[in-house]
């Protein structure tokens, strides 16, 4: 491809459907067809996305890229490899300051995609092709595609499609009726927020075919107008049953009254026996640890039972304090281990916990902050659920209209009034994500940077306002002291606790360790010490929640010690400063 003679809107396609599994977030390996098979058993030759979107990176001549994984990305037990380096991604070069890149996944992290029983195309594969002809066949109760007019033909941003295709799989399974879980997830990189990636559609007389990028959003057009059009997010709001409030626990309750109150709350055994036996409350700075007593349950919601899948959601609160923030760790009837964070904040804070269940099995286990909750913390946590549900774009919208200029007023008035006032440096955290992975950087300022500095116990603050500084710089250089003080901070503090945070931190930290950001020997010998820490976590991550999650662990591998701060460090100087990329 170095020697591809692109033109200037050219842009490469990767398309991979088959096996896959994921070992860590956005490291899905692709398995060859003949991966395992007699006589070479190919155990380190599967394809790492990992290694093919960082050898990309470094191409000059093509600067856009499209990637379609139709793969599973559950783990695998006794698959235990980081794939092959089939491309060269350690360049002598620099990065491609234009790289951007448009990912999207057949379903979420830790899950798998399917094909019909009938044989045929995946599900994956039946929804692109529906999306990008615009022709469903048949017509099932998903949205329709959102397309824009360009030139003489349309298009789709790749948000946008991912969107359609994540209705259209639930709907497809839904007809089917069959269970299964698979969600479509898109991942959309790129230093121009204004200029979105786009698939043409595709017509009769043509193939999969790309339409340039604008400076400006055009309007959707729909088909059929006339017709009525569902919510593009009603299959998301139809998951669950309405939420039943849970019966408040009685003190000095026996343990079968117990279990008939979580059964009544849960409604499967799966998840009544482990929450009340094995789930354990752990404190993140305290190490303290605490059972299911300690955990109020306000409601739980369910979705119609089926003799394969339970599917439940849970609100609660956790009633002890923690300066830094709690674990919640549950072994399921398979002695399957999972973890999830939950960050403290000032005031305290409704979760939302969401788990799939199947033949004893959890295989989603995910944590978000709760639409629940009072004030901007549950506005912010409903724009989420708009991401989760649509795009990007349209869950930053509704962050517009519902709390954005009092996040940016308790900014301006300084520390104080972000606690008094918006009482959550967690949903301004949670707001900052969201807005940085819509590349609204105009919008965002510099909360990230004053969280950094006002709230040393939230470690996601340090990497998003460094990941913020590096796509705003935009291939120019970089304040020097920027990468000294993020490998300081964040080596100071726990390890992320937003999955994107998470990701991002393991990134930023594997381009310092490599030189790709370039800082003094003592830093890079710094990052190599939290590249260990990071590296130790992700082998367990999975990015299924807003919130981090970790299964499959051991039980000599003690969360608390991996995730939260170091034992030996101290909370940084409130007072620290680093200077904005136009300062």
């Amino acid at each position: 491809m170095e020697d591809l003679r692109a033109p200037a809107a050219g842009r490469s396609l990767f398309l991979f459907s088959g096996h896959g599994m994921e070992r860590r977030q956005n490291d899905m390996l692709m398995l060859p067809a003949d991966y395992l098979k007699a006589p070479g058993r190919l155990i380190s030759n599967a394809i790492s996305t990992r290694n093919l979107s960082d050898a990309l990176s470094y191409l000059t001549c093509v600067s856009t890229h499209v990637l379609l994984l139709d793969g599973c990305r559950n783990d695998i037990d006794g698959l235990r490899t980081d794939g092959t380096g089939i491309l060269n991604d350690n360049q002598p070069i620099a990065v491609n300051p234009l790289f951007e890149k448009g990912t999207l996944y057949a379903t979420a992290s830790g899950l798998r995609a399917y094909s019909p029983k009938s044989g045929g195309l995946s599900l994956f594969g039946r929804a692109l092709l529906d999306g990008l002809s615009n022709k469903p066949d048949p017509k099932l109760d998903e949205a329709p595609i959102e397309l824009i007019q360009k030139r003489q033909r349309s298009a789709v941003e790749i948000n946008k499609l991912g969107s359609y295709m994540k209705g259209r799989v639930a709907a497809l399974i839904k007809a089917a009726n069959e269970s299964v879980v698979q969600i479509v997830r898109s991942e959309v990189a790129s230093p121009d927020p204004d200029r979105p990636i786009e698939l043409a559609e595709l017509t009769k007389e043509a193939s999969i075919g790309f339409a340039p990028g604008s400076s400006k959003r055009p309007q959707p057009t729909f088909a059929d107008q006339e017709q009525p059009r569902p919510a593009p997010d009603a299959w998301f709001r139809e998951r669950y049953q309405p939420e039943r409030i849970a019966v408040p626990a009685i003190p000095g309750a026996s343990r079968q009254e117990h279990i008939d109150r979580f059964h009544a709350i849960f409604g499967s055994e799966a998840v009544t026996f482990p929450w009340l036996d094995k789930l354990r409350i752990i404190g993140l700075s305290t190490h303290q640890v605490f059972d299911h007593q300690v955990v109020k349950v306000l409601s739980s919601a369910q979705t119609a039972a089926t003799s394969e899948l339970h599917r439940l959601q849970i609100s609660f609160r956790v009633a002890v304090p923690d300066p830094i923030g709690h674990l919640i760790v549950i072994e399921n009837q398979r002695q399957r281990r999972f973890c999830s964070v939950l960050p403290s904040d000032v005031d305290e804070r409704t979760f939302q916990l969401e788990m799939d269940v199947e033949d004893r099995d959890y295989f989603n286990f995910s944590i978000y902050l709760s639409p629940q909750n009072d004030g901007p913390a549950g506005r912010i946590a409903a724009a989420w659920d708009q991401l989760r549900a649509r795009d990007v774009i349209t869950a930053a919208g509704r962050l517009k209209s519902d709390v954005e200029s009092e996040l940016t007023n308790a900014f301006k008035d300084g520390e104080e009034a972000l606690r008094l006032k918006l009482r959550s440096p967690l949903a301004a955290t949670v707001a900052t994500v969201l807005l940085l992975k819509g590349n609204q950087f105009e919008r965002m300022y510099d909360w990230a940077r004053n969280l950094a500095n006002w709230f040393p116990a939230m470690p996601d603050s340090v990497v998003l306002w460094t990941e913020q500084c590096r796509r705003m710089t935009a291939g120019r250089a970089l304040d020097p002291e920027l990468i000294p003080w993020f490998v300081r901070e964040l080596s100071r503090r726990s390890l992320p606790f937003t999955a994107d945070g998470f990701g991002l931190a393991i990134d930023l930290v594997s381009d310092v360790v490599r030189g790709r950001l370039g800082t003094d020997e003592a830093t890079r010998s710094a990052a190599r010490a939290l590249a260990n820490r990071l590296e130790a976590a992700a082998l367990y991550f999975r990015d299924t929640g807003l919130f981090c999650t970790f299964a499959g662990f051991p039980a000599e591998w003690k969360p608390e010690l991996n995730l939260g701060p170091p034992e030996q460090s101290r909370f940084p100087d409130p007072k620290s400063r680093v200077r904005a990329p136009n300062e």
